[in-house]
């Protein structure tokens, strides 16, 4: 009996570490190629491939800046959840039917020549220099690819244009979009494409390469402008675990360096501020559960700014633990 046991604990040891082998191989594997495709670096906290369940999760997965940007991430996706199928991959095939990928944040930068990270992208790049459409045929050194179902939880896109040297402004936009879904995707280059335009749209900028990248391999979008959830706000506000005193310094400290300080009371927890030409009201509440608010309120000639007010507030959270 103790021998079976024993065989039982070597096998089910084995197992386990096969199974961790494999899974840091195709992590390798994923990243090494995404890295190429985009010509950034990516990077993957955890990725686990399940045989039986013919599924594949990944947390924590981070695009960061091409070169010639600041070296920070540009997109963050906490969860990626795939049904796939498992045999194809034996075939050259790589066929999911269905992808969940959950988008917490995308970070667009404008350089201060007008160039946009997005457009540095290889995967941008080489579409509009290939100016092929659709996607590749498949090779051996290149599978076929096929999503059925894709549906995108999207976050929020933030804006930093750079003025001179370090300086730069920031906006803000919480799209809040929910199960957006779209079927089928035939390349990785398309997938990409996708989520970053995704995103772009819904913001203000209108000349982006990456718009005709995207119609060369089968993503026909146009830029709809500023997001329309935001039309009537002018607020963005979040709750943080610091201290009352950490937050109001925070946001004291963003504002006199990045603006013009009108007028501040730490007891009321309120701050005036002008920042870009638009007029500023911070205000700091200590929650019931000690856990403390950051409103912010941005306002031009009385018309509301929310991604203004957005921009601020991601500018501060930064500056928090």
């Amino acid at each position: 009996m103790k021998k079976i046991l024993t065989v039982f604990g070597i096998i089910l040891a084995v197992l386990l570490v096969l199974g961790f082998l494999k899974d840091q191989l195709i992590k390798t594997a994923v990243t090494t190629v995404f890295s190429r495709m985009t010509g950034a670096p990516l990077k993957i906290d955890h990725l686990s491939l399940g045989i039986f369940s013919q599924s594949i999760k990944i947390e924590g997965l981070r695009l960061y800046n091409p070169p010639g940007f600041p070296s920070e991430v540009m997109l963050d996706a906490p969860l990626i959840f795939a049904q796939m199928e498992v045999p194809a991959l034996l075939k050259n095939q790589i066929h999911l039917f269905s992808l969940d990928i959950k988008l917490k944040e995308m970070v667009i930068i404008e350089n201060k020549e007008g160039k946009l990270n997005v457009d540095s992208l290889k995967v941008v790049e080489s579409q509009k220099k290939e100016g092929t459409p659709g996607p590749e045929k498949p090779s051996k050194a290149r599978p076929s690819f096929l999503i059925d179902v894709a549906r995108f939880d999207l976050g929020r896109v933030v804006h930093k244009r750079y003025k001179s040297g370090e300086q730069y402004t920031t906006e803000a936009f919480d799209l809040n979009v929910k199960n957006k879904v779209y079927k089928n995707i035939t390349s990785p280059e398309q997938l990409v494409l996708l989520i970053l335009v995704e995103h772009l749209k819904r913001t203000a900028i209108k000349n982006a390469a990456i718009y005709g990248a995207a119609n060369l391999v089968g993503v026909a979008f146009l830029p709809a402008g500023v997001a329309a959830a935001f039309l009537g706000e002018a607020n963005a506000s979040a709750d943080f675990n610091v201290s009352f005193d950490k937050a109001y310094q925070t946001s004291l400290q963003f504002l006199s360096k990045s603006g013009k300080i009108l007028t501040e009371d730490r007891q009321q927890g309120l701050i005036k501020a002008k920042y870009e030409g638009y007029d500023i009201v911070v205000r700091v509440v200590t929650n019931p559960d000690q856990s403390t608010k950051i409103d912010v309120q941005a306002k031009k000639m009385l018309l509301p700014k929310a991604q203004i007010a957005g921009g601020i507030l991601h500018e501060i959270s930064r500056q928090l633990p």
